[in-house]
């Protein structure tokens, strides 16, 4: 990181616990994690919108959010958010469907309701002043109700700020391995990055095996194919995200 001040400030409470654990493992500490742990004033806040943000109620599944977040970073040229929400992403969604998207909407499997909504983050990313009533129009004719798309918009404002936050704090990337670890603490934890011990005893007694698991920061099992991930069916993915 750039800010080395901040990167090495001695680690507290249940943070302290999970580092060394990490460490102790030879888990990567992602950068991020540094800049959520200083000022904690303000950043236990950010922990608490970004959790509503992208696992709240919505018209828009967990993995849907996540991959929108995640190609908007990709436009918005963040690799290191990217890298991690694909990830995540992929936990929930067919990790083949992830890729495809990544490297090319048009030509993704997506239909062509769930390509408008990628085309007006990718607008948001590249030229947001050019956005205009039009681009909501052809949602909303595509079948995407406001709360799907004030909820695409949100994601797509709130990477623009980890992006930001990210890039400019000179947070390095991770290796792929611990990108992989990264989604899975990120769709079983969700945004807990505040090591708090009443918020990982609470979701210790709603998660139980699993959040322990990943609490104790062990290592998953590496995936052997695409095919165990959740697949994104056809059906699923004409209708995830559509006003019921």
């Amino acid at each position: 990181m750039f800010l080395k001040e901040i990167e090495s400030r001695p680690e507290e409470g249940m943070t302290r616990l999970a580092f060394k654990k990490l460490r102790d493992d030879g888990e990567a500490i992602p950068g991020i994690l540094h800049l959520f742990r200083f000022k904690r004033r303000s950043t236990d806040h950010l922990v608490r919108f970004t959790e509503e943000v992208m696992r709240g109620p919505s018209p828009l599944s967990p993995g849907l959010r996540e991959l929108l977040g995640a190609y908007f970073s990709r436009k918005n040229r963040c690799s290191f958010c990217c890298d991690a929400h694909a990830a995540a992403a992929a936990e929930y969604l067919d990790e083949g469907l992830v890729e495809e998207v990544l490297r090319d909407v048009e030509t993704s499997r997506l239909d062509e309701a769930h390509k408008a909504l990628f085309r007006y983050v990718g607008k948001l990313a590249d030229h947001p002043e050019r956005v205009t009533e039009s681009d909501v129009a052809v949602l909303k004719d595509a079948g995407w109700s406001e709360e799907a798309i004030y909820d695409a918009l949100t994601v797509a404002a709130v990477f623009k700020f980890y992006n930001t936050w990210n890039n400019g704090s000179g947070v390095r990337n991770m290796e792929s391995s611990d990108y992989l670890y990264s989604g899975r603490v990120l769709s079983t934890l969700g945004y807990c990055m505040d090591f708090k011990l009443t918020r990982l005893a609470r979701l210790i007694a709603t998660r139980f095996r699993a959040v322990l698991q990943l609490v104790l920061f062990a290592r998953p099992k590496p995936r052997t194919s695409p095919a165990v991930m959740p697949a994104w069916s056809e059906k699923q993915v004409q209708a995830a995200g559509k006003a019921s």
